[in-house]
């Protein structure tokens, strides 16, 4: 479940993360396999942390999420910017964008890592399949199933700050190849006392061979699955893998 105060502090949670790093990186991607995007689509797109950059290189940006109030941080960062960006409140499985249609694809920060099996990962790249052109690509990133289970794994993780704390704590599932996530924060208001509230999430692990077969499955041409920041196959301890997909047909 995610609470929604959740999403006036995401950014701050999330600063250490190399979000700059990442689009810099798609940017060698984008060269690499010769993709020129006009039209860029980024789903599980969050407070837009990926889909500002790329509107700020020129693109024409749209992002797609789950939480309103994601989106909500999402918009005013974008206006503050001076950047037209369309977003739109959606469940990624469920994509209805009408006559929309893109070049690029992409989905980061291992948002498909929340999808539930097998089936809704089919059900995502068949939605992202329909919403681009012909010969259009789709580039997205995974937490390994390295990271989810020994990374992630059954460890407690904690931040200890002078108005915000968190405690979180995983359980791997072996049956499942799923990581139970429960997160609860302490946010110091402004009355100086804390609020506590939890959310919980739960991603799934999934063999970067098996990601590819759906894709092929689901209409795509697997073109490279790179380990983060290289041109280079993943390891065995590869943390976070990116797939470059194209539309077959």
């Amino acid at each position: 479940m995610i609470y929604s105060g959740f999403a006036s502090i995401y950014d701050r949670l999330m600063q250490d993360i190399p979000y700059q790093g990442w689009v810099d990186y798609l940017g060698r991607l984008f060269e690499r396999h010769e993709i020129r995007p006009g039209d860029i689509l980024d789903i599980g797109c969050g407070t837009g942390n990926v889909t500002i950059p790329l509107a700020e290189m020129g693109y024409n940006l749209t992002g797609i999420d789950i939480s309103p109030e994601m989106l909500a941080v999402a918009e005013e960062k974008a206006r503050s910017k001076g950047l037209k960006i369309k977003w739109i409140q959606q469940d990624m499985k469920e994509m209805d964008l009408g006559s929309l249609q893109f070049d690029l694809v992409v989905s980061m920060t291992d948002s498909l890592n929340y999808l539930q099996g097998e089936q809704e990962l089919r059900q995502v790249f068949t939605g992202v399949k329909a919403l681009l052109r012909s010969g259009g690509w789709f580039v997205f990133d995974l937490n390994s199933y390295y990271k989810i289970q020994e990374v992630f794994g059954n460890h407690v993780f904690t931040l200890l700050e002078d108005d915000i704390a968190y405690i979180w704590e995983n359980t791997f599932d072996h049956d499942t190849n799923a990581c139970l996530i429960n997160l609860t924060f302490f946010v110091r208001e402004r009355d100086g006392k804390y609020r506590r509230f939890s959310e919980q999430h739960r991603e799934m692990g999934y063999e970067t061979d098996k990601v590819c077969d759906l894709l092929a499955e689901s209409g795509f041409r697997v073109e490279a699955v790179y380990a983060e920041g290289t041109f280079k196959g993943p390891g065995g301890k590869t943390e976070r893998i990116y797939f470059v997909a194209r539309r077959s047909v």
